[in-house]
């Protein structure tokens, strides 16, 4: 049975988009900051944004904690100014609050890709909802 990958992560106008998976080690933590800096290093000179999708993710092991609070650190320090979580507990909205110095003004917490989008694009970005994630489209009620 394969095994799928603990993220995917790309970028499209000035938005990076990332789909976590599973249960996160310190390696995995490591590894996802390695491809943020890889993916935004080249764009850091003006303001970005992140569509963080953690509909399948449950959250770093302990262990793991301050590597999750590095690659925030990291994307704080180089330029990224927004960014939308989509999250389906209330343990992963905490463990990103824990992590970030975010407030309401530069982030969104919701179960919903399509508010996360549209939130992304009130705040100047030019974002869509991902392949990754439109299978969970359907899934959540509309308002």
């Amino acid at each position: 049975m394969p095994t799928s990958s603990p993220f995917d992560m790309f970028v499209n106008e000035r938005v990076l988009y990332v789909k976590l998976r599973g249960v996160w080690t310190p390696e995995i933590t490591k590894t996802a900051l390695l491809q943020v800096q890889r993916h935004m290093l080249p764009l850091c000179n003006q303001p970005w944004a992140a569509y963080v999708d953690m509909l399948d993710w449950i959250m770093p092991s302990i262990e793991a904690m301050n590597g999750f609070a590095q690659i925030y650190q990291w994307c704080i320090e180089h330029n990224q100014t927004h960014e939308a979580t989509i999250c389906k507990f209330s343990m992963q909205r905490q463990i990103v609050q824990n992590a970030s110095d975010y407030n309401q003004d530069t982030q969104i917490y919701t179960s919903s890709p399509a508010e996360a989008v549209t939130w992304l694009n009130n705040h100047g970005f030019s974002a869509s909802v991902p392949g990754f994630t439109r299978n969970h489209v359907a899934l959540v009620p509309s308002d």
